[in-house]
């Protein structure tokens, strides 16, 4: 049944006011949306901040088997932060809602797949008539999707269920973050600082009381040495810490070197899904994955995908369908602790589609694939030209290669993006040194 796609990469519940985000991260975003057009199935209708290449979408529709025609394309007037976002005035704007309908009439569309199911999107849906024919509406219509993002939120759900977290607290006084913090830094900790609402580890900072710090995850480390110069960071920092809503804040002890993780899951009428997991690579917040996670060997690594299916079910059992992350980390020592859950699409889903549709087989066991993100392709045309005649342009024969999952037309300067397909880490190790070679390397 053709859906309604919106890529609504960044939303105010997401990380507060759009207006925050710097020009050229919302430009990077705007790239980023076009990866929402590899879920689309024949007679989806997509909504996207800017138009793309008609070449990159024949493209995507022709890998996947579909005929380029059956989608509609639809982008909104350009908003008041411009058209990098689909910010509220662009998705509200009445004559794009009429003109929506129309679309979504013509198409059979009966229900919405937004990125983020924000209040914004409940009322898209409502004023589509998409709602009632929607799975887990009635939950995400009463923000259920805002509460699932919560860093606090996670907390109290995987403490509760007696899941491994990171030593660390939750709150919005400022006194108490001040104490929990002298106390790790009287223990030579390092303490992870997150925002209690943002995406890709854009909202966190590191306090350390010892220099060398490299933050994975998180934007910045700030060298702290004695309770002064504490003091002094948090009445700096605290209202950002807060947010705009002056919400709970959430401080973990930070363990350095710890790649991160994730499983995908698919949370259904029918039940649970795992879609699949991997590494997220950090530079230092994440700039692409590694599928599956070369951590799977590790001991803890099956009762991590256990843990993550009991706290789907609970969400399922609160009223929540789509797709969902649980996030954590390996220590040095080979423990998993899980720190976080989203519950929306999500940046692995395209690549875990990828697997499914076009790399088949038992692919996470009989393949590795890489995400690569801010990869500076020229035009559409020359990129797959340049593939092409270097052998590097994915096989579905082989089921190996490059794949160009977000095109960069050059407007958006350096943000592109491919998925490399081997069939083990050496390999592919090979091949993303083709392709850096081919189109140049940036470091995040």
């Amino acid at each position: 049944m053709p859906k309604l796609i919106v890529s609504n990469q960044r939303t105010d519940e997401m990380i507060g006011d759009l207006g925050t985000l710097p020009p050229e991260y919302r430009r990077y975003v705007a790239g980023q949306a076009q990866r929402m057009v590899w879920l689309a199935e024949p007679g989806d209708v997509l909504v996207l901040p800017v138009a793309l290449d008609e070449e990159f979408l024949s493209y995507v529709a022709a890998l996947k088997g579909i005929d380029r025609a059956s989608w509609a394309v639809v982008v909104p007037p350009v908003g008041h932060l411009g058209e990098d976002v689909l910010s509220r005035d662009r998705l509200e704007d009445p004559d794009f809602v009429a003109r929506l309908r129309a679309v979504v009439r013509d198409h059979g569309v009966r229900t919405i797949l937004p990125f983020h199911f924000d209040r914004i999107s409940v009322r898209l849906a409502r004023a589509l008539g998409l709602d009632t024919g929607t799975p887990g509406f009635p939950f995400a219509a009463q923000s259920g999707t805002a509460l699932l993002n919560s860093k606090a939120t996670f907390r109290a759900l995987a403490v509760g269920h007696g899941i491994p977290v990171p030593f660390g607290t939750v709150t919005d006084d400022r006194q108490e973050a001040e104490e929990f913090l002298w106390q790790a830094m009287g223990e030579g900790r390092p303490v992870i600082v997150k925002q209690d609402f943002h995406v890709g580890g854009i909202g966190n900072e590191i306090v350390s009381p010892v220099p060398g710090v490299r933050p994975i995850g998180a934007t910045g480390t700030e060298l702290v040495t004695d309770r002064a110069a504490l003091a002094a960071h948090l009445d700096r920092r605290w209202a950002h810490y807060a947010g705009p809503h002056r919400g709970k804040v959430v401080l973990e002890h930070y363990t350095p070197e710890s790649p991160a993780i994730y499983s995908e899951l698919l949370v259904t009428d029918d039940g649970v899904r795992l879609v699949g997991h991997g590494e997220m690579r950090m530079k230092p917040v994440i700039n692409g994955l590694i599928v599956p996670a070369p951590s799977e060997r590790l001991a803890a690594f099956a009762p991590f995908l256990d843990d993550s299916r009991r706290l789907s079910e609970t969400l399922r059992r609160m009223g929540y369908r789509g797709t969902l992350s649980v996030d954590a980390i390996v220590t040095p020592e080979d423990r998993i602790l899980v720190n976080e859950i989203n519950g929306r699409v999500v940046g692995s889903a395209h690549i875990h589609r990828i697997g499914e549709e076009l790399v088949g087989g038992d692919y996470p066991r009989e393949r590795v694939l890489v995400e690569k993100r801010r990869v500076a392709f020229p035009g559409f045309r020359t990129t797959l030209d340049k593939l092409t005649a270097a052998g590097l342009a994915f096989d579905p024969a082989r089921r190996t290669g490059v794949l160009v999952t977000v095109h960069d037309t050059g407007r958006t300067g350096g943000f592109g993006g491919c998925c490399l397909v081997a069939e083990d880490a050496a390999a592919v190790r090979i091949l993303e040194g083709e392709v850096d070679a081919l189109f140049g390397s940036t470091g995040g």
